[in-house]
């Protein structure tokens, strides 16, 4: 590999190795304007619910912005070729991932607040929607985003960027606790920090349990790419689980 003295300047394009010079820095910088503008976005005014397909679109983008070509290989773009046992193995251990979660929230918390599954049903503005579709074709207008659009940006992101960045700086298992943890944090928006007149609320021990359960979730994704060496089996077992929770909770509600 061509190399600098750190032995990482293969890895982001030349702009952002003299502007942020070492790659754990530029994916901490993404991480914190991408968090942001998700943050904004579902707290901000109405307007800018417009900035969430945006950032998602802003992590498609992010191997091309930053990396070079032996960067986009060394997350697993395209990575080795994908077999269809892969592919399948990944989108199994993501569903089971899913409905786990899912099964977890119901069994502590019940038809509570602080059911993570409640929220997500809220959110899916159900009773605004019911009357204008179908149950099929309502179910394919939320699962479909969540299983095309958020996992592709959110593994680039995470089981790309940030594993690969951490582990050139220290090694795979810290930078795995740092994707893990980051990926639980950022979903904080679903479930457990809410906001209303009085200001922003924070469902401390359901927040934190959920933050614990999706970090696990982040780890088996972190697997499904290490074992495959490429960033599809991930994206496979992200779109499942998503598919498997929201499939679970919708029709648990409706």
């Amino acid at each position: 590999m061509n190399s600098d003295a750190s032995g990482q300047s293969w890895f982001l394009r030349p702009f952002w190795n003299r502007t942020l010079r070492a790659p754990w820095i530029a994916s901490l910088a993404v991480l914190a304007v991408l968090a942001a503008a998700r943050f904004y976005s579902v707290f901000g005014p109405p307007w800018t619910s417009v900035l969430f397909p945006l950032h998602c679109l802003a992590m498609w983008a992010l191997p091309f912005i930053l990396l070079t070509p032996l960067g986009c290989a060394r997350i697993g773009l395209p990575g080795r070729r994908n077999t269809a046992s892969a592919l399948v193995l990944s989108s199994l251990a993501g569903a089971a991932c899913g409905l786990a979660v899912f099964a977890i929230g119901m069994a502590l918390f019940g038809n509570s607040p602080d059911n993570w599954c409640i929220s997500i049903r809220n959110s899916f503005q159900i009773d605004q929607l019911r009357a204008s579709a179908p149950r099929g074709a309502l179910f394919a207008v939320i699962a479909l985003p969540a299983i095309v659009f958020t996992p592709v940006g959110e593994e680039i992101l995470f089981r790309g960027l940030i594993q690969e960045a951490f582990t050139l700086r220290w090694n795979a298992v810290f930078a795995t606790v740092v994707n893990s943890v980051a990926f639980g944090l950022i979903h904080l928006h679903v479930h457990g920090l809410w906001h209303d007149a009085a200001g922003f609320h924070l469902r401390i021990v359901s927040a934190a349990l959920m933050v614990v359960l999706l970090a696990g979730v982040s780890v088996v994704f972190t697997i499904c790419r290490a074992r495959t060496g490429s960033l599809f089996a991930a994206i496979a077992a992200h779109a499942a689980c998503n598919l498997a929770m929201i499939a679970a909770v919708f029709f648990h509600y409706v």
